[in-house]
């Protein structure tokens, strides 16, 4: 007689969160940055005008028109903003646009996740009668695409939840990887072959600082037409609490997930779309700035840690640093127990965007602080490591 396999327990991010305080808090992945100042002066003055009131379930439409100027300059793909049914639409969050996609496509079916994989891919698509299906990679976060082919086909076929979806997360969270060119066409490849969509999840876009940029999964051939790319504006503008996001594609892609916004959350905050769609592409450094600002805190970072004993992934990315703890531990929970009770530091365990055991001496470092915090937090470590 076999033994049950017992389910494995993970760590609960939001959980380890309150119990570090904010001079050590490298746990959930948040950008804890100010707000820029404008964007706070357009929302203020919008709100005291009294611009308070319902907007359509697609979004403003100035911000509609200001995020399409931004896809195509950043993403090289042209978007009508006042296309019917809609290409392009103003989301809760990304999280909004996920509800959305899991309401409209994903009841009974299944999607495949890359591991190390974002948890809330699962919670909502679960949440939302659907499954998540994982796809280990290997010790470098890589993959092959015979294997990936080999994986899909065994989902797709069964009678309960086949497959119907691929998730590409680039650059990934929890990893920070981002996907060269040739595994995302082979992503591509296999979603053609067997007629799959392709859920593309973008939100670190304008951290890439490797020698893979960022290529959009729906710029390649014959793909616009199964992808449904989602992005949010909570980490970029340091804004996670105003519940901004964005998703894009197929008109005909698009418009469940439209309906679906309507019944769920009816709209996003009126106000504050239109405030940032005041200053969402006025400035033309915005974006290389922040992604300038970001290496900096990777590499000094990364510098420090490294001098600890922790092996640093080159993801090509900077808002996460995935890390291999010191050699001396494996157990990354009980790594990070001590460092929270020890230094009042904290990290994400591993095991937490995982099925496997394979990641659990592993930790996501979320380094989106203001610098202070981040050398605060790099000498309490020397203290307990070095």
């Amino acid at each position: 007689m076999t033994e049950a396999k017992v389910k494995k327990v993970k760590p609960d991010i939001r959980a380890i969160t309150r119990l570090v305080p904010p001079s050590g808090n490298l746990v959930q992945g948040q950008s804890e940055l100010p707000i820029d100042p404008q964007l706070a002066k357009e929302a203020a003055e919008i709100i005291a005008a009294s611009r308070n009131h319902y907007g359509g379930s697609e979004g403003d439409a100035n911000l509609r028109k200001a995020v399409a100027e931004k896809i195509k300059k950043y993403n090289a793909i042209e978007l009508d903003p006042d296309a019917r049914p809609f290409e392009l639409m103003i989301t809760n969050g990304g999280t909004g646009a996920l509800v959305g996609i899991a309401q409209s496509y994903l009841k009974g079916k299944s999607a495949l996740v890359f591991e190390p994989y974002y948890p809330y891919h699962r919670r909502i698509l679960e949440e939302f009668g659907g499954k998540i299906e994982t796809f280990e990679l290997d010790e470098s976060l890589q993959f092959e695409k015979g294997a990936l082919l080999a994986r899909c086909k065994e989902l797709i076929g069964r009678s309960e939840y086949p497959l119907k979806a691929i998730v590409v997360c680039s650059p990934a969270n929890p990893t920070g990887k981002v996907m060269s060119q040739i595994e995302l066409e082979a992503v591509a490849d296999v979603a053609k072959e067997l007629d799959l969509l392709v859920i593309s999840d973008e939100v670190y876009e304008h951290y890439v600082t490797g020698e893979n940029p960022h290529t959009p999964i729906a710029s390649l051939p014959e793909m616009r037409e199964r992808t449904i790319t989602v992005n949010s504006f909570s980490k970029s503008w340091n804004i996670s609490g105003w519940r901004l996001g964005y998703a894009f594609g197929k008109g005909e892609l698009l418009a469940p997930l439209n309906n679906a916004a309507n019944v769920i959350y009816v709209c996003p905050a009126t106000p504050l779309q239109a405030a940032l769609s005041k200053v969402l592409m006025a400035d033309a450094n915005y974006y290389p700035q922040l992604r300038d600002k970001f290496d900096e805190k990777r590499i000094s970072f990364s510098e420090g840690l490294k001098a600890l004993g922790f092996d640093i992934y080159d993801s090509g990315s900077a808002f996460y640093l995935w890390a291999r703890i010191p050699k001396q531990f494996n157990d990354a929970i009980a790594f990070n127990e001590m460092l929270m009770r020890d230094a009042g530091v904290g990290m994400t365990p591993g095991s937490a965007f995982a099925d496997s055991d394979a990641w659990d001496a592993h930790v996501r470092i979320c380094i989106a602080r203001e610098d202070p915090i981040l050398e605060g937090a790099m000498e309490k470590l020397r203290k307990i490591l070095g």
